[in-house]
């Protein structure tokens, strides 16, 4: 979530002559109406002022936006947020035209405060406060700050210049503010200046930067934030419901193990029912197993961000009376049910999401957004994540090969989950396509998904209605120019990494006619569209591989022959194979094809290759025709 501090740039000086500042001035003015006219509205300054005073934290931001056409009218819409612990006040706002008057100033009455809820939560402490000031005159800007005081807290700022990634900030300045007693630790990327001064007994921090060029989102790119100016700042030593360190990881584990503490009590029914369920059985891991589908059948997650800023769960006792908890609470209550029947386990802290975010474990702090628990047993360790409804010791893509922390007493350290391996994301499809080259040719597919396409269907498959289920999968399942005539979802087993997806399609466009002869295409895989090398601008991540298995059986009419087929294929690279063969019987033709893309982090140096490689497959897949002709009687 965090990288290492860069290296500070090198400020260098220049003694510029009278003509030689003209010039600039005039360069810089230009610029200025350059930027004005290319963007609708940008954030001219962006300042953020802290100060740590009586373990509290005072924290200032103030902002200047200026809107440059009606189009930038839509980013005028201010939204502050706060939460009972992350308290703001003092808010101030106003409008200058072009000239530097002030036009218009915000009224108190024109403040609006409304619950940020999500529809997943059950109870949040989460606001924010909403106001709008737009002027008619072009440009004009928006100047607005605000004071956010936290009375506990173990991260001071995480702070960076991008307010909104798709609007440029011209100049943004972070200060901070400690006694000379208080220690900090931080870490910074992208950063163009960084100072520390000593002021009356106080240390200042100084960190300055811009956002000039916007991060444009590529495919299979590093997650955007790894990409943006960024600076990190935590309390060496804080009190956060529980006195706590954080300059070692060992410090900042005990600090959460700590907090978890005293939170494992089950209520008597609850022990009874949880031994009569494992009655019987003497392996670990079937007790796990049972004991799993016992917590995904009689709780449900709900998100609960209250207390400690949502880092301290509801008690064990609490989830099974109530049947609910977030990701804390119900793997702090897993926790305590194996721990009921003998099964020790960790309650292990991960950073989940869609792209592999790298720890910075050169800086101990709070980088994890999720909470599953590991159990290690004789003969394997089990992964849960207790808020899923999927299959037992499946993670998934979500969590799969991420670095995670695990909290035990005096010991908690960094392990790595499992990563989803080629087997675990295969996808095979077979499919049999009829026509008689007249009426529309059909297609009927057999598929079995793995990996993230299971995990997409698998969620498809219990969570919408069947009304929401068909469209969503007419518009994004079935393949381009396809029409769909009936589907169907299969599940497995609960504890099956896979589903059967089986569906038939109306699939005229399939082939051409070029004078006597019909031209028969492929069903293609879907291969992702990379841009060319001199375009890409960002390294490619890939968190897990794709594995992709084709069975194509064509029927031809009777009363066609089959004058060629295209040559068979094999490709095999560094970053991953792609084969297909064509075997013919008769009148029938059979494609069996695979495409593999190897997981992996490709720099742009290899880029090249890279994209050599996926534009080979794309045009194999698109540009292979079996070519028929109708007999001659």
């Amino acid at each position: 979530m965090i990288k290492t501090q860069l290296n500070n740039s090198l400020r260098m000086k220049y003694r510029l002559s009278f003509v030689y500042c003209v010039i600039v001035f005039i360069l810089f003015s230009f610029y200025s109406q350059v930027q004005a006219q290319t963007n609708d509205a940008e954030f001219v300054s962006y300042t953020t002022n802290i100060t740590v005073k009586n373990n509290k934290l005072y924290i200032t931001r103030s902002y200047e936006l200026q809107i440059n056409s009606r189009i930038g009218e839509k980013f005028a819409q201010v939204s502050i947020p706060y939460s009972k612990m992350h308290k703001v006040s003092k808010v101030d706002a106003f409008i200058k035209d072009k000239n530097g008057n002030v036009v218009n100033k915000l009224m108190s009455a024109d403040i609006v405060d409304r619950s940020e809820i999500s529809d997943f939560s059950l109870y949040e402490d989460n606001y924010v406060k909403e106001f709008t000031l737009i002027h008619n005159s072009f440009p004009y800007t928006i100047c607005y700050n605000y004071l956010e005081v936290q009375d506990a807290f173990f991260y001071i700022d995480s702070w960076t210049s991008v307010i909104n990634k798709d609007l440029p900030t011209l100049k943004a300045t972070l200060s901070i503010s400690v006694p000379l007693e208080y220690k900090i630790a931080y870490t910074s990327q992208f950063v163009d200046s960084f100072k520390v001064d000593t002021i009356d007994k106080q240390i200042r921090y100084c960190w300055k930067s811009s956002y000039l060029k916007q991060v444009m989102p590529e495919i299979y790119a590093p997650n955007q934030e790894t990409l943006m100016p960024k600076v990190d700042i935590v309390p060496l030593k804080f009190k956060y419901d529980k006195e706590g360190e954080q300059n070692n990881w060992i410090a900042y584990g005990n600090w959460e193990y700590n907090l978890i503490n005293g939170l494992s009590e089950l209520p008597e029914n609850e022990i009874n029912k949880i031994d009569q369920l494992i009655k019987g059985l003497n392996d670990n891991n079937e007790k796990v197993k049972v004991l799993y589908h016992y917590l995904q059948d009689e709780t449900r997650y709900v998100n609960i961000s209250i207390k400690t800023g949502g880092m301290k769960p509801y008690s064990a006792f609490d989830v099974a009376t109530n049947k609910y908890g977030d990701c804390k609470a119900l793997s702090n209550y897993f926790k305590a049910v194996l721990n009921s029947v003998g099964i020790k386990s960790f309650y292990t802290n991960v950073y989940g999401g869609a792209e592999i975010q790298k720890i910075n474990k050169n800086f101990p702090s709070q980088q994890f957004n999720h909470v599953i628990l590991c159990v290690p047993l004789q003969k394997d360790t089990v992964w849960l994540d207790c808020t899923s409804d999927g299959p037992y010791n499946y993670l998934g893509s979500f969590t799969q090969n991420r670095e995670v922390f695990l909290i035990d007493k005096d010991n908690s350290h960094f392990t790595k989950t499992p990563s989803l391996s080629k087997p675990n994301v295969l996808v095979t499809r077979n499919i049999e396509i009829k026509t008689d080259f007249t009426n529309e040719t059909v297609a009927s597919f057999h598929s079995k998904y793995r990996g993230y396409n299971f995990e997409s269907l698998f969620e498809l498959s219990h969570s919408v209605s069947e009304t929401r289920k068909a469209q969503i999968i007419r518009n994004n399942l079935i393949e381009s120019n396809f029409e769909l005539i009936n589907y169907k979802l299969i599940p497995a087993d609960r504890d099956s990494a896979f589903i059967v997806f089986e569906y038939t399609v109306k699939a005229g466009a399939l082939y051409k006619r070029y004078g006597n002869d019909e031209l028969i295409g492929l069903i293609p895989f879907y291969v992702p569209l990379f841009k060319e090398p001199k375009i890409r601008k960002y390294p490619v991540q890939i968190d897990f591989p794709i594995n992709k298995l084709d069975t194509l059986k064509y029927q031809i009419p009777i009363d066609y022959v089959v004058a060629s087929l295209p040559p068979d294929q094999h490709i095999t690279s560094y970053f991953g194979n792609y084969n297909i063969q064509f075997k013919q019987k008769d009148n029938l033709v059979e494609v069996i094809k695979s495409f593999v893309l190897n997981a992996g982090n490709y720099s742009l140096e290899q880029y090249k290759d890279f994209y050599k490689f996926i534009s080979t497959v794309s045009d194999s897949e698109n540009r292979s025709y079996i070519v028929t002709n109708k007999k001659i009687k």
